[in-house]
């Protein structure tokens, strides 16, 4: 049986091998706001011209610099509370990245990492940037999207571990561009999140979402 390899190479610059790759979905999925949609790694996607207005852009590349996003993003968002750290634990960030349309793009990562099927963008905080700034990057790396935050969204915490998360509007990028942690990119309706995401402490975040997308004030942020 032929191997199916991611088509960017791990960090240590060896192949990656896709043992359980999700399929692409069809073009009417994506144009639908009632549907789920992937984009797969491994098998070329049938994604629009753009969604709900935005170009896709797979020439953009922000690189791995952590001084490009320090450029690229302030430190943080005038409304965002101070992150409390208990003692003993890391700090990560990430982002919700929701589409006008109401739904919300998830990472599928590469064989299921720690049992994961679907996971919103997440990553270890690297020292030199910001809660804001190590979202954005572990969002671009894990989704190939580039966003802009828009609010705080939650900080969620885990076993040793407390996550920061923002609710971040696509503005460029493609889902085609994510990198070998993820093995495919979905875009899913609010509703459906608890039948991607698995993972319980993941899990904490879809009333958070839903919540925020009550509000129509909020909802035109997306805009």
């Amino acid at each position: 049986m032929t191997e199916i390899l991611h088509p960017c190479l791990d960090e240590n610059g060896k192949p990656v091998v896709v043992r359980r790759p999700s399929r692409s979905s069809p073009l009417e999925a994506w144009l639908d706001a009632r549907r789920d949609a992937v984009c797969s790694r491994t098998e070329p996607p049938d994604l629009p011209k753009r969604l709900n207005g935005i170009d896709w852009d797979d020439t953009v590349s922000p690189g791995e610099d952590p001084m490009e996003w320090i450029g690229r993003y302030p430190d943080a968002l005038p409304d965002e509370p101070d992150f409390v750290l208990p003692p003993g634990f890391r700090s990560t960030s990430g982002c919700a990245v929701i589409e006008p349309d109401g739904r919300v793009w998830v990472a599928l990562p590469t064989n299921q990492f720690c049992n994961q099927y679907a996971t919103f963008p997440k990553g270890r905080l690297e020292p030199v940037l910001s809660l804001l700034q190590n979202a954005c990057k572990e969002t671009w790396e894990e989704t190939g999207l580039v966003v802009e935050p828009v609010a705080f969204l939650a900080d969620i915490r885990r076993t040793r571990v407390v996550t920061r998360y923002f609710v971040a509007r696509r503005v460029s990028g493609t889902p085609a561009l994510c990198g070998w942690e993820t093995q495919a990119v979905a875009l899913v309706p609010v509703g459906q999140l608890a039948d991607f995401v698995n993972s319980p402490n993941d899990r904490k975040l879809i009333d958070p979402i839903a919540d925020w997308l009550a509000s129509d004030d909020n909802r035109s942020r997306l805009r």
